[in-house]
């Protein structure tokens, strides 16, 4: 019976500790942030390519038409 009460005691206090730590929380909003950092990014790079592309292609269309070269394209 003692060995069941000190383990018992063992582990409760183990229990204790962990629920006290803050580590894990701190952990989760650290992993939270990354990943709203890494979808900004992500959906930035993406407008980012749009405008690009978009520029090189009108570009590209002035370029190969001729007949527009003097209207400003």
């Amino acid at each position: 019976m003692l060995l069941l009460s000190t383990t018992f005691n063992y582990v409760r206090t183990k229990v204790v500790d962990l629920r006290t730590r803050e580590d894990g929380v701190t952990a989760v909003e650290y992993a939270l942030m990354v990943a709203i950092i890494a979808l900004l990014m992500v959906a930035g790079f993406f407008l980012l390519f749009e405008n690009v592309s978009t520029a090189f292609t009108d570009t590209g269309d002035c370029v190969s038409n001729v007949t527009t070269a003097n209207t400003g394209c």
